[in-house]
């Protein structure tokens, strides 16, 4: 049995996480795939490439920075579009671009519990433009939910549809995905991975709703989170981005995917590329064997993706630990030891 299994079943029994589907590509060819546990422990439906994950901060690179690329070619707006031009009133993101809300520079602050006080897509929106920054634009990197919430809008504004529309019509008839997309139709639910332990539903085993509480508020469509995937989709997403782009994006537009964009002050850019994290960003899922060079996002949830462009590889893992706790302590370590096992795969023949 290969190392990545051994460590994946000890976090299954250890109650980490109740499942888990991961691959490696190289090349375009799946190298390694594996589907672990039952998405719902409770159920007797093992993980497969098809179980339906909520991908949490996935979202973010999965649908908004890449339908925001495409608006690009379109030419609907562009990176230096300033934010004010969407949103008049807000006067405080004044100096504020679409480049500095993609990545993370804008000044706004990371997060704020706005389904606290708002309870529609409308109310959660005004509650983010009501939102002072916490420093002046480009002066700093802060990873923000409430930027990415913002950019879905503007989207959706720029193309009056919602995003799930536009994620729909735009990434998923393109790329053929056959289960990825924002609220997940009932018919989905049995393959679904529950997950658990919102802090808006904390007593809630949620199936096909969104854990993200913010984006629950919004009614499960959102700039910053919401979409669920499976492995299966997931894979063809990353073929895209590694064979440059077709058919859903050129091949300028997906550099600017894999390669730092976040400009701080007089620095080069580093910490974020248009979507994903990039070195030296601790945020960056990428173990202690994949290189600096690589670029990816993870998910509250559970969720990572990770690409190098250099060799062609990409790497996603999907998991619904959330299902048993919210810490992510254990999580996060077991995370690292499942990265580096599956970085001892791209070596393999």
């Amino acid at each position: 049995m290969p190392t990545v299994e051994k460590v994946i079943h000890e976090a299954i029994e250890r109650q980490v996480m109740p499942s888990a589907v991961c691959a490696v590509l190289l090349g375009g060819r799946v190298k390694y795939h594996g589907a672990f546990g039952k998405p719902d422990p409770e159920a007797e439906m093992e993980a497969s490439p098809t179980t339906v994950y909520d991908l949490a901060s996935l979202t973010k690179p999965i649908s908004t920075a890449t339908l925001a690329l495409i608006a690009l070619e379109e030419g609907k707006l562009t990176l230096e579009t300033p934010v004010t031009h969407f949103f008049p009133e807000a006067s405080h993101l004044k100096g504020v671009s679409v480049k500095q809300l993609l990545t993370h520079t804008s000044g706004l602050p990371a997060w704020r519990a706005l389904y606290q006080v708002a309870d529609s897509r409308e109310a959660v929106l005004q509650a983010v433009l009501n939102t002072p920054r916490t420093r002046p634009p480009a002066q700093g990197y802060t990873y923000s939910d409430l930027g990415y919430i913002l950019m879905g809008a503007i989207l959706e504004q720029v193309y009056e549809q919602s995003q799930a529309e536009l994620f729909r019509t735009k990434i998923v008839e393109p790329l053929g995905l056959q289960a990825t997309g924002y609220c997940p139709p009932a018919e989905m639910q049995a393959r679904i991975a529950p997950t658990g332990n919102s802090e808006s539903r904390p007593q809630k085993v949620l199936r096909g709703e969104v854990h993200d509480e913010n984006a629950a508020a919004m009614g499960g469509v959102a700039g910053h989170a919401g979409l669920f995937g499976t492995l299966e989709d997931l894979i063809r997403y990353a073929r895209m981005v590694l064979s440059g782009g077709r058919p859903l994006l050129s091949y300028y537009s997906v550099q600017l995917l894999l390669t730092p964009q976040a400009q701080i002050g007089n620095q080069p850019p580093s910490m974020h590329t248009i979507g994903l994290f990039a070195h030296p960003n601790p945020m960056l899922p990428r173990g202690d064997l994949f290189p600096t060079r690589c670029v990816g996002h993870s998910g509250f949830t559970g969720t990572v993706i990770l690409f190098d462009p250099q060799v062609e590889m990409a790497v996603i893992l999907l998991t619904n630990h959330v299902y048993y706790a919210r810490e992510k302590d254990v999580y996060l370590d077991y995370r690292r030891r499942i990265l580096n096992t599956l970085a001892a795969q791209v070596g393999e023949v």
